[in-house]
């Protein structure tokens, strides 16, 4: 790979809820000459925030995907809507691949583990920003493509199957759902069996299992008991 030529720094945003990860990160990103960190958020909803009102507008964001209040399947759909230039760097814990492909149709451009070098995380920065993608060792350009154009299986779902998945994990009767979802309950009930045939589950249990497991929700733990 060729060296970043540029007189001006990559301007970069990260949001990751784990303090921990995000500063490490971040240090070691500052101490390329290269790039300079101009956002750091703990979730997607205080990334928007940021970069309503940020005087230096990054070129590359790094995303992770389980974060409360917003997470990175949402936040990406609301990025690339809002700011369709800005490149995405998905740093996330999870290699499944659902996450993964569900990620690069959102119009991500690169996909790390949590367990990469930083210096990988440097040199996707800077391969997305003269390029489209980072491959790396997870993928191939030709895995990619073929997400991008459809070919990889995974569940399509509608936007109001996502929506009934949200609620499935709450403690509410598909009446409830009904009316936060400004529906009829008959309604629901078809969403709910598009989804049990989509997913391949026959219950509601299986529903909330599937919407944690892909990350259509983020559950935070409940206060250790004593």
């Amino acid at each position: 790979m060729e060296a970043f030529q540029s007189d001006k720094p990559i301007y970069v945003a990260f949001a990751d809820d784990h303090k921990i990860v995000r500063e490490s990160v971040v240090f070691f990103l500052e101490s390329q000459a290269e790039i300079k960190v101009v956002i750091q958020a703990s979730n997607g909803k205080d990334l928007l925030e940021k970069l309503e009102s940020a005087k230096i507008q990054p070129q590359v964001c790094i995303l992770d995907i389980m974060m409360p209040l917003m997470n990175g399947f949402e936040t990406i759909g609301r990025l690339k809507t809002k700011y369709p230039d800005l490149k995405i760097l998905v740093l996330s814990g999870f290699l499944r691949e659902p996450y993964i492909i569900n990620m690069i149709k959102a119009g991500a451009n690169g996909y790390l583990s949590k367990n990469c070098h930083p210096k990988e995380i440097a040199q996707a920065i800077q391969e997305i920003v003269n390029g489209d993608f980072y491959c790396g060792e997870n993928f191939t350009p030709r895995f990619v493509t073929a997400v991008r154009k459809s070919e990889a299986k995974t569940a399509n779902l509608t936007e109001r199957e996502a929506q009934l998945l949200k609620w499935c994990i709450e403690d509410m009767t598909y009446g409830e759902i009904s009316r936060k979802m400004n529906t009829t309950e008959k309604s629901i009930e078809g969403y709910r069996n598009k989804l049990f045939q989509k997913l391949g589950v026959k219950t509601r249990v299986g529903l909330a299992i599937y919407a944690i497991k892909y990350g259509y929700v983020t559950v935070e733990p409940g206060p250790i008991p004593n």
